[in-house]
Formats: structure tokens, C-alpha cells, sequence
């Protein structure tokens, strides 16, 4: 993955935060949960990737398994 595409994605999960700070508090519960568990999955998924691990997606499944299988239903050898 491009260095500067993750800086700079940090960079704006940081602001969009700092930006939603002062409006958690008037957020009714669930929503400010929401937002902390969402907040949460994305770093947690930059920090996979910043380290070098590719967590398993579920377009690389489809593009792996049932893409071509599909296929072969279409156009039949």
C-alpha cells in the first residue's frame, strides 16, 4: 500500500474526529456507539494494513470464487 495514501488517510480520520468531538455529546447513545464502533473497525482495519497484514475482503472472495463460477454457467466449455 502507498505510504502517503495512508499518512494522509490518517491524517483525515484524525480531523473527521476531532471535527465530531464536540458533537457526541448532544448524540443520543446508540448513534454515539455507532460512530465509536465505526471509528473503532477503521482504525483497527489501517492499522492491519499499515502493518502488512491484507485483511480477507469480501470482494476478494467474490472475485476468487464466484466470479468464475458464474462464468463458467454463462459460457460453458
Amino acid at each position: 500500500m502507498n505510504p502517503q495514501f495512508l499518512v494522509w488517510f490518517l491524517v483525515l480520520v484524525a480531523y473527521h474526529l476531532f471535527l465530531n468531538l464536540k458533537h457526541w455529546t448532544r448524540q443520543p447513545k446508540a448513534t454515539a456507539r455507532l460512530s465509536t464502533f465505526i471509528y473503532i473497525l477503521t482504525l483497527g482495519l489501517f492499522l492491519c494494513v499499515a502493518s502488512g497484514y491484507r485483511p480477507p475482503m469480501p470482494t476478494r472472495f467474490f472475485i476468487d470464487r464466484v466470479s468464475p463460477w458464474i462464468f463458467s454457467i454463462i459460457h460453458p466449455q
